[in-house]
């Protein structure tokens, strides 16, 4: 790698450098020059740096030399960082390359990114507004949704990989490095976990496999940190903070801060399920519900106007949320089973031995019930099977269901098959079937704005229909199909109709056609007609000549059709040309449009006009026959 030094231009080896300025100052495979260090984590530190190929700023992710000592950490960070350039998306920080120096030095470089992290938001204001936590979790969810439809699970949501532009647009980075970094041999050890514990899901914890629904709690966690400034759970040591995920339900961000609305805490609760078959079935799905939540919220600064008022710093934030290593951890519900499986061996020995325990086994071992599916079952059938098992039914609160008939039952706290104690309680949510909402009237408004307005409202927006209207501007809204005031299924799309303007007009042929005959052609076309007389020796008085623009031409109505109107022959007085050399007077003769007739008279030179005819001042028109008599 080449130095470049900001005093007199001088090439000199990095190693002869201090070890800070040996890397704020080298250019990384020849291309990336290094500006300065702009953040610091887990992985690497992160460099502004110039891209002398393209001349644009990138960021550049160098990172830590011990990681390249697991060959099967590069392999899987060559893979996942392949991967996460495929992804194109506003929200994504968009990865432009990745590679390894000669020097055994690996590194991406990204989209960089004018703004500040979340983390960087939190420590200056402490807390957002919660129209200000809805936005930044729609712009979230939306590229969570692109990842995950693609395969690629993000597996470290936290405020540090969330970013906000000074436009206000929200940015996820480091999609796949975090797989990459939990599966590395040299973090993780068999029998433990890698990640972000303040954020980390209960089956990152037991060390099941990720999958969308853990992006969902990890965000879930966010939200409630930018609603009330703090994590929900907090320990002295990290194994302590992981417990709580398991056993601890995190609590609704209005008991921290009592400005937070019901519809948030409900959010908050449903992506932090336990159970991650409880919580939001995709981040579409969780998208729509923060949409939902939006209607209502007090107004607030904008993202954009909250991050322009945040001072630029060129120090290197700390990692207040680093990665660690940590012991996997047995859920209850796993120490249950095993528990379960304990006493199950148990009762096989006793019967076995005594055939006659009944009684010993009635008071000494605990009579769990299995959960039975309620889904779908009306209340009174889903009391009438709690009941067959012991149980109790609770109704709660209804939600809206498009699956699930009105009515019936949407959702279950306890899943089917988990066990729990006879005369346990199960509460379910009875559908309130789907959730009908009024289309706003975009009427006559730039699609931009119109497919704003449609999806605050919660719906999707299709791909336009154009149509020719001769009203509505070129781009703007005809109509929406349903109509505005429509009631209509929440997340259903709603079809628009954008002009294309006013239709293309053909001006007709109208040449050769009488004067009145051709005012009503272009007339009856939507067109205006302008008429021009002009004289012409082919073209019959009052007929037309020709139109301008010319037929077939393509107008808008309205438009205006010069026709010109032939006025015939020109007349005039016939000049005199006697004494004229015979050249210069058919000249001029013909010039006036008259045809020359010359007549030499014998015996002489020829070169000079002694006669004509008719006789000068004598009416004549173009096209008439005239003679000269040259001598």
């Amino acid at each position: 790698a080449s130095v470049f030094w900001h005093g007199p231009p001088r090439i000199m080896n990095a190693a002869a450098l201090p070890a800070e300025i040996a890397v704020i100052e080298t250019t990384v495979d020849g291309r990336y020059q290094i500006i300065s260090r702009i953040a610091s984590g887990g992985m690497g530190e992160v460099y502004r740096a110039h891209d002398a190929v393209l001349d644009r700023e990138v960021a550049l992710k160098v990172l830590h030399t011990s990681l390249a000592g697991d060959p099967g950490f590069i392999e899987r960070f060559r893979r996942e960082a392949r991967a996460a350039a495929m992804l194109g998306h506003s929200n994504i920080v968009a990865v432009h390359d990745w590679g390894a120096t000669t020097g055994g030095t690996y590194f991406m470089v990204m989209e960089f990114v004018r703004g500040h992290s979340l983390r960087q938001v939190l420590a200056r204001v402490g807390r957002l507004s919660a129209a200000q936590s809805a936005d930044v979790a729609i712009q979230v969810l939306a590229a969570l949704d692109h990842a995950h439809t693609r395969g690629i699970v993000h597996r470290d949501i936290k405020p540090e990989n969330i970013l906000v532009t000074l436009d206000g647009v929200v940015k996820v980075a480091d999609f796949g490095l975090a797989r990459a970094l939990a599966e590395s041999a040299i973090t993780h050890a068999p029998g433990t976990v890698t990640g972000t514990v303040q954020y980390l899901a209960p089956e990152q914890v037991q060390g099941d496999p990720a999958d969308a629904r853990t992006d969902l709690y990890s965000l879930g966690i966010v939200l409630f940190e930018l609603l009330t400034g703090r994590v929900p759970f907090s320990g002295e040591t990290s194994v302590a903070i992981a417990y709580k995920h398991l056993s601890d339900r995190v609590p609704p961000p209005s008991r921290v801060n009592a400005m937070v609305p019901a519809a948030l805490d409900r959010l908050v609760g449903h992506s932090t399920e336990k159970d991650r078959e409880r919580r939001p079935t995709s981040a579409a799905a969780m998208r729509r519900d923060v949409v939902a939540c939006m209607h209502g919220l007090p107004p607030s600064k904008t993202l954009q106007g909250l991050v322009r008022e945040i001072p630029p710093s060129d120090v290197v934030p700390d990692d207040r949320a680093p990665t660690v290593t940590i012991p996997r951890t047995l859920a209850p519900r796993a120490r249950r089973k095993r528990t379960l499986r304990k006493i199950s061996t148990a009762i096989a020995l006793i019967l076995a031995l005594l055939a006659g325990g009944w009684a010993t086994w009635t008071y000494a071992i605990p009579h769990n019930r299995t959960v039975p599916g309620l889904i779908g079952l009306t209340r009174g059938q889903a009391e009438a099977e709690l009941a067959k098992v012991g149980l109790e039914l609770d109704v709660g609160d209804g939600v809206y269901s498009t699956s699930i008939p009105q009515n019936r039952v949407a959702r279950q706290n306890l899943a089917e098959g988990e066990t729990v104690e006879k005369g346990s309680t199960i509460t379910v949510a009875l559908s309130l079937g789907a959730e009908l909402r009024s289309i706003p009237d975009v009427g006559n408004q730039p699609f931009a704005a119109a497919r704003k307005a449609l999806e605050n409202a919660g719906f999707r927006v299709g791909e336009p229909q154009r149509a020719y209207d001769e009203r509505i501007e070129e781009g703007n809204v005809i109509r929406t199909e349903p109509g505005p005031g429509s009631r209509y299924e929440v997340g259903k799309t709603v079809a628009v109709v954008l002009s294309r303007g006013p239709r293309p007009v053909p001006v007709p042929s109208i040449a050769g056609d009488p004067r009145q005959e051709a005012e009503s052609k272009v007339l009856e076309a939507g067109l205006v007609p302008s008429v021009v007389e002009e004289f012409s020796t082919d073209v019959e008085r009052g007929v037309v000549i020709r139109s301008d623009p010319e037929a077939g031409t393509a107008l808008h109505r309205g438009d205006t059709v010069t026709i010109f109107v032939s006025m015939g022959p020109r007349q005039f007085p016939m000049p005199d040309v006697v004494g004229m050399e015979t050249g210069a007077a058919v000249d001029r003769l013909e010039g006036l449009g008259l045809r020359v007739d010359v007549v030499e008279i014998p015996n002489s030179d020829h070169d000079e006009v002694v006669g004509q005819s008719p006789e000068e001042g004598t009416t004549v028109e173009q096209g008439d026959e005239v003679t000269i008599y040259v001598a």
